[in-house]
């Protein structure tokens, strides 16, 4: 599951930047944001057989898994909103989503976290 939730995240924070910055509407954006929920939502359901690490609230549950919840309720609300006509409401739950992506990768690199001592940061 570590293996998938990296490369899922990662690809994520790439793919999602592009998404947000590149035209909105087109094939393109529908294919490639697509992707980027998919991979999100592997991301978000992998990191439940990860544990917290830091702070666990319940269990090996820490708080970075808030942002898991975070992340599949702003998908599955943007996906709502664009499947209703509400583009607006898409972008914003996007945005969200995605800012909760970057939120969560800055959690990692917190002292005791894996990937911050993977990388000798702390």
């Amino acid at each position: 599951m570590l293996i998938l939730h990296i490369w899922a995240s990662f690809l994520g924070l790439a793919l999602g930047a592009l998404v947000l910055l590149g035209r909105k509407g087109t094939r393109l954006h529908q294919l490639l944001g697509g992707m980027w929920v998919s991979l999100m939502a592997a991301s978000a359901l992998s990191s439940f057989w990860l544990g917290g690490g830091v702070l666990p609230l319940v269990g090996h549950f820490g708080p970075i898994h808030l942002l898991s919840l975070w992340m599949l309720v702003s998908l599955t609300l943007a996906l709502i909103a664009i499947s209703k006509g509400q583009i607006r409401g898409h972008q914003r739950w996007m945005q969200g989503a995605y800012f909760g992506l970057v939120g969560a990768f800055i959690g990692t690199l917190m002292p005791g976290r894996w990937v911050s001592t993977q990388l000798g940061i702390w």
